[in-house]
C-alpha cells in the first residue's frame, strides 16, 4: 500500500495552496537571504522561508509550500539538493549548502556548485564521487575488505558519507552504522531501486543465520528487519528492508549491506544482538 505523504504543515485550503505553493523560479533576486546560520528540522522563520524558495528554485519536487516551518519535506529537500551538488547529505543547511545554493541560484552548473562548496570547510569530491572522508585508517581497512568496527557515531545511527549517481535508481550510498557502540561500514543502493531513504526505522530480529546469495560473506549470513519507508524516488512504499552482510557484488536493493569479511560479520551480528537485547527486542535507528 502506498502511504499518503505528509505536508509540513496541516493541509490548507486550495485558494491558500495556490497562494504558498511557488513552482521553480529563474530570477534569484526575489528570493530571499537564508542567513547565516545553521537551519534544521524545527527551524522556523524567514529564513526558511527564503531557503523553500530557493530550493523551489533548484528544482524540488514536489514545489515546497512556503510556510517558514522546517519539516519532513524540507528537510527531504534538502538532503536532494545535497546529494546532487556531492556535499555532506545530511539535512542541514550550513555554510557548504549555502554556498552550493549560492552558485545554483546564479545559474551556475550543479558541478560547480559541489566544488565551491567544497572549499567552504571540507576536502573537494574525488572525481565525480561526493566523498565526506572517513579517517585513512578505516579507508584502508575497507579497501582491504577489513574494516573492523570501531569508534564512530551516535550509538543506533546509519550514517551517509557518499552518494553515487545521486537520484537516479541506481543511486548507491556508503557509510557508518554504529550498534552496541561499535562502528561498521555499510552500502546501500545500486540496484534498481536506488538506495535506502533517510529517516527513522524500526529494528527487529529476522532470521541469525540465513545462506541467501548476495547475503553472505565467508559463509557468515544474517539478517535484521527494517520498518517499511515512503520513497519519492519510486513513487510508493519501500518494503521488506533488511540489514545483511553485503555479500557478491557491492551494493544492494536498497538495503543496508554490512562491509567486511566473515569476521566482521560476526561481531555486527553479536553487537545487533546485544543492542536488540538492551532494548527489549527492538530499537529505533536514525538514518541519513
Amino acid at each position: 500500500m502506498v502511504l499518503a505523504r505528509k505536508l509540513d504543515t496541516p493541509r490548507l485550503s486550495n485558494s491558500s495552496r495556490l497562494r504558498t505553493v511557488e513552482p521553480p523560479r529563474t530570477q534569484p533576486a526575489s528570493l530571499g537571504s537564508t542567513g547565516t546560520g545553521n537551519l534544521a528540522r524545527g527551524s522556523r522563520g524567514e529564513d526558511v522561508a527564503a531557503l523553500q524558495r530557493q530550493l523551489n528554485a533548484a528544482g524540488a519536487k514536489p514545489p515546497l509550500e512556503i510556510d517558514g516551518k522546517f519539516g519532513p519535506l524540507t528537510d527531504g529537500a534538502v538532503r536532494n539538493f545535497q546529494a546532487q551538488a556531492g556535499i555532506r547529505v545530511d539535512g542541514t543547511f550550513g555554510p557548504q549548502s549555502r554556498a552550493a545554493m549560492t552558485v545554483v541560484n546564479a545559474g551556475g552548473p550543479i558541478s560547480e556548485a559541489g566544488r565551491t562548496a567544497s572549499r567552504v570547510g571540507e576536502p573537494a569530491p574525488e572525481g565525480s564521487v561526493p566523498l565526506h572522508r572517513m579517517n585513512s585508517s578505516r579507508n584502508d581497512a575497507a579497501r582491504l575488505g577489513e574494516p573492523g568496527p570501531g569508534p564512530g557515531g551516535a550509538n543506533r545511527t546509519a550514517t551517509f558519507d557518499s552518494v553515487s549517481n545521486a537520484g537516479g535508481r541506481t543511486q548507491m550510498v556508503t557509510g557508518r552504522i554504529t550498534v552496541n557502540g561499535n562502528t561498521y561500514d555499510f552500502r546501500s543502493g545500486g540496484y534498481g531501486r536506488g538506495s535506502l531513504p533517510a529517516g527513522e526505522y524500526n529494528i527487529t530480529p529476522h532470521l541469525w543465520n540465513r545462506n541467501t546469495p548476495g547475503m553472505t560473506v565467508g559463509g557468515e549470513g544474517y539478517s535484521f528487519a527494517m520498518s517499511d519507508k515512503y520513497d519519492s524516488r519510486v513513487g510508493g512504499t519501500r518494503s521488506l528492508l533488511r540489514i545483511h552482510p553485503d555479500g557478491g557484488s557491492a551494493g544492494t536493493q536498497g538495503c543496508v549491506g554490512i562491509v567486511g569479511n566473515a569476521d566482521v560479520q560476526r561481531r555486527f551480528r553479536e553487537d545487533m544482538r546485544a543492542e536488540l537485547a538492551r532494548n527489549g527486542g527492538s530499537f529505533t535507528l536514525n538514518v541519513g
